[in-house]
């Protein structure tokens, strides 16, 4: 009988997001940052907080391809099952944060990061010169590896947050 079935529920594409913490200290509030956007996400989207920062080898170019280490291939594969990545950064010394420079550099050459969309936060409550280091992320760091974006979301009649992403050429960005 035509008209007599029950709607089939409408199965909504579930949004990955990873969350990477450029701060390695056990009391940061960037990590919390993270954590409580990880704990309060809609119910379509789940939000990975990476947490292999501090255990990332420093960046060797020779150690690429088939001897890629493993804490690296883990945080490659991890950006690219991501379909975003939210970074929150603190400032260090006016600057980038070493532990996540180190990640971006293993994200570099890699096709992983290239036109992800992505959130540069901080949460730090002496933020004098958090824009500067953001900037500093976002200009040195997430040009190269993450394609320099301008991102802007809105919200769909269900709620469900949409991306469009504008490439921006380091010539004219």
């Amino acid at each position: 009988m035509i008209g007599n079935e029950s709607p089939k529920p409408v199965s909504i594409p579930l949004l990955n997001i990873l969350a990477i913490s450029g701060s390695l200290r056990a009391a940061s509030t960037n990590s919390a940052l993270l954590a409580a956007l990880a704990q309060n996400a809609p119910p379509d989207c789940h939000v990975s907080v990476y947490d292999g920062l501090g255990r990332l080898p420093i960046f060797n170019p020779d150690e690429e391809g088939e001897r890629t280490p493993l804490q690296a291939a883990v945080l490659i594969d991890a950006v690219t099952a991501a379909d975003g990545v939210i970074v929150s950064c603190p400032e260090y010394a006016h600057g980038v944060p070493g532990g996540l420079k180190n990640a971006l550099d293993w994200l570099v050459s890699r096709d992983a990061a290239v036109g992800k969309p992505a959130t540069l936060v901080h949460a730090s409550p002496r933020s004098l010169f958090a824009r500067a280091a953001l900037a500093e992320v976002n200009g040195q760091c997430l040009s190269r590896s993450m394609g320099k974006q301008r991102s802007k979301s809105r919200c769909s009649a269900r709620g469900r947050r949409r991306w469009r992403i504008s490439y921006r050429s380091r010539k004219t960005g």
